[in-house]
């Protein structure tokens, strides 16, 4: 089985997967759904989605399938790591077979505790034939903190620069700013941070996902200011990954989702494009630690910074898209509101956010069932 590279990542097709170890399938025209049968495990896959069930329940991929001329890929990786925790086993693929062994402890409780399953070993393929797909936990001892690895993603940058307040303020400064205190405030606690850019450059969304992905991140927090074209739309808000269900959580995600419009190779073509393909998405297996994480954060900056709190709430933002950890997006203020643009140029309030937020996290930490 050689896979396809498709943007950098190795991709099968469903055509491959049924030669090695499918029995049936059938494609639903009017859900864009394929169902299989892989090794008497029942497997539904969504067009252009990362999320897929396997005999009921649903697992992450990475990385959304993609329909091509060529075919209807899945990523390698994500499929075969997703099958080998819902089965509890390893999978060794040749070119032409596939061989289960069975593996304790049950791979669906490592996951159900947060525990990072995500290792795939690529061996040479110019003298190896046979992947392997293991499972490990390398964080089960020691603090808490200490291990604990969360991705800073200051918003915008470079060619995009956000929102733009009446006075001027760009966007990707103050969420850099921000996200740099941040990560003084977190480390402070014994976390590890890693920022998504230290500079003023242009990251693709996908690829601050990527970055937290392939980093075995626990925390994922993307830090935004919110605009309005009302003067007197005013508060903070933390959103997390969810289908929207108010005007106001789809008006957000549509304004940070206009970087896609921006990138080299835009996935994407147009605003209703993407809402088309998220309107099918499935439920994250860490969604509910996200909404978690989401009032944690929204309480403590209310608390911290005195500013109306619009209430947690899910929405379709695209750099939530795909992540295998709790995942929150936070719109700080409204830099589209002249006073809390004014407060969004000052030091003080930049750094009381920063703590505000450091110490939501650490409570969620503290309280989270890892």
């Amino acid at each position: 089985m050689i896979p396809t590279t498709l943007d950098g990542f190795r991709y099968v097709t469903t055509d491959q997967l049924m030669r090695i170890g499918g029995s049936s399938r059938s494609f639903d025209a009017a859900t864009f759904k394929e169902s299989m049968y892989f090794l008497r495990s029942k497997v539904v896959f969504s067009m252009e989605n990362p999320f897929i069930t396997i005999d009921g329940e649903v697992y992450n991929l990475g990385l959304p399938t993609r329909l091509e001329p060529a075919g209807f890929f899945v990523p390698l990786t994500g499929f075969f790591e997703c099958f080998s925790i819902a089965n509890n086993c390893k999978l060794y693929i040749s070119a032409d077979s596939i061989s289960l062994k069975k593996t304790t402890p049950d791979l669906k409780d490592m996951l159900s505790n947060k525990r990072k399953e995500k290792q795939l070993k690529y061996p040479n393929p110019k003298h190896h034939t046979r992947y392997e797909i293991s499972s490990f936990d390398d964080r089960s001892n020691g603090s808490r903190k200490k291990k604990k690895l969360i991705v800073i993603d200051p918003g915008h940058g470079g060619r995009d620069p956000g929102a733009i307040g009446l006075n001027g303020t760009y966007e990707k400064v103050i969420t850099l700013t921000i996200s740099k205190k941040l990560k003084a405030e977190l480390e402070k606690l014994g976390y590890q941070v890693v920022l998504t850019r230290t500079g003023d450059v242009f990251i693709p969304l996908a690829r601050r996902t990527r970055m937290a992905n392939k980093l075995n991140a626990d925390l994922f927090v993307s830090v935004h200011c919110n605009a309005s074209p009302s003067r007197n739309a005013n508060g903070l808000q933390v959103f997390y990954l969810s289908p929207a269900k108010t005007d106001n959580a789809r008006a957000a995600a549509a304004l940070e989702n206009k970087s896609l419009l921006l990138e080299d190779n835009p996935i994407i073509n147009n605003l209703d494009e993407l809402a088309y393909i998220m309107t099918d998405m499935m439920q994250s297996e860490f969604q509910r630690e996200s909404s978690i994480l989401a009032y944690t954060l929204e309480k403590e900056l209310t608390r911290k910074v005195l500013l109306r709190a619009r209430g947690p709430a899910g929405a379709g933002f695209y750099v939530l898209y795909g992540t295998f950890m709790p995942a929150v997006l936070i719109e700080t203020a409204f830099i589209s509101n002249p006073d809390e643009e004014k407060l969004l140029k000052t030091d003080m309030f930049k750094q009381k956010v920063a703590q505000a937020v450091a110490i939501g996290i650490d409570d969620f930490m503290g309280n989270i069932n890892w």
